[in-house]
């Protein structure tokens, strides 16, 4: 009889729809407040579940009464404990070297090198690794934590003054530096398991990190019988030859098209593509990334992904917050918009902190990429012009 342990992240995920022939047997540890929790053999809130050790500890001794069977995670932060709590107990899945060398940064392009083009890296011991690094490389280059996501502090420094701007900031032990990469971004978002094969590629409207500039940040999907999707797919399976993968995952990789037409890793993550990419799979394909990989990591079945082309394919944008008081306005007036969502959480006059935030967003579809790369503009520009001022408190 499985018994589950599940450490999960997700504000939205419904454990009991997901699991309805094993609810009984999870035993949920959660990041956030679920709504629905029903029927679960096991259910706590934890304040702050993904940096505090409780989980990993009520695991341990839950495991001494009922072994567990199986260890899964929704949250890219917790892939590591998880791994290391299955290697103690004898438990199947992703081990600890292996979720390693997708979290960290260095570790991963040293690996993926094997395979693909990265760009040239170096990880970042004390101050003088980055500015010998500017002698070898010259600017721009681009310095983040190891193991941060979201595109959360990130910097790039383009020169001797942006240099001496990051020297005053307080340094920490965890940082790596890279070449800056011309090129538009794409991402792939897969689910891969014994007899399972789902791919899907599409690209970024913008950069992730234009967002801390002012810029709105979307994707739109491609078709999957472009030549460039089938391109895309064959590059994520090369960069995958040089890891060590467990046997059902998910991966969210991000790859550069440079000016030149080359094919060059930025990152790779064994976990879900995060922002509205299971929304949009969902829409696209009827495919739930997070029911597809956490049942399948569980030996549980799910229903074969679709062999036939989309019918249409979606996109989104999110409009970010934008530092003063707003309010987003109602649903945009057109008929092509799948999903429109504000973020009722959101404080007026909050400021963007990470790739995904998002005073509200929408998503639309279209026959292909180019349709909806032009339907996300016009319902940008909408959203934009019709944001509502409000007064300062």
């Amino acid at each position: 009889m499985t018994n589950i342990a599940v450490i999960n992240y997700g504000p939205r995920l419904d454990y009991p729809a997901m699991f309805p022939d094993a609810a009984g047997r999870l035993q949920v540890f959660s990041h956030h407040e679920l709504r629905n929790t029903e029927g679960l053999g096991r259910y706590e809130y934890v304040k702050d579940c993904e940096a505090v050790p409780y989980p990993e500890l009520m695991i341990r001794r839950l495991a001494r009464e009922k072994p567990f069977t199986h260890i899964i995670t929704d949250n890219e932060y917790d892939l590591e404990r998880c791994a290391r709590i299955r290697q103690d107990l004898g438990i199947p899945g992703q081990s600890p070297a292996s979720a390693l060398s997708f979290r960290d940064k260095v570790v991963m392009k040293q690996v993926a090198s094997r395979t693909v083009a990265t760009a040239r890296f170096a990880r970042l011991e004390a101050f003088a690794d980055l500015t010998d690094f500017i002698g070898e490389c010259d600017y721009p280059v681009v310095v983040k934590p190891v193991k941060q996501g979201g595109s959360r502090d990130i910097v790039v420094l383009r020169g001797e003054d942006d240099l001496v701007a990051f020297s005053r900031r307080l340094w920490r032990e965890d940082l790596m530096v890279e070449e800056f990469v011309e090129g538009q971004m794409y991402h792939v978002d897969a689910v891969l398991a014994d007899g399972y094969r789902f791919v899907a590629s599409s690209r970024y409207l913008r950069s992730c990190l234009g967002v801390f500039s002012g810029h709105n940040n979307g994707s739109l999907q491609l078709r999957p019988e472009e030549k460039f999707a089938r391109r895309l797919e064959e590059f994520f399976d090369r960069v995958l030859e040089a890891f060590d993968t467990p046997e059902c995952s998910a991966y969210h990789l991000e790859v550069f098209h440079t000016p030149d037409g080359e094919l060059v890793l930025c990152e790779i993550a064994s976990r879900v593509g995060g922002d509205r990419i299971p929304a949009l799979t969902r829409a696209t394909y009827g495919v739930d990334l997070h029911t597809a990989v956490l049942r399948q990591s569980c030996g549980l079945p799910v229903e074969a992904p679709p062999s036939a082309p989309p019918a249409q394919v979606h996109g989104s944008v999110s409009i970010l917050p934008q530092g003063r008081p707003v309010r987003a306005p109602g649903r945009p007036p057109f008929d092509w918009v799948h999903h429109y969502e504000v973020n009722e959480q959101l404080a007026p006059d909050a400021v963007t902190l990470y790739s995904a935030s998002h005073l509200c967003f929408v998503i639309v579809r279209g026959a292909d990429s180019a349709q909806v790369e032009e339907r996300l503009y016009e319902a940008e520009a909408w959203l934009m012009e019709n944001l509502e001022e409000l007064p300062s408190s």
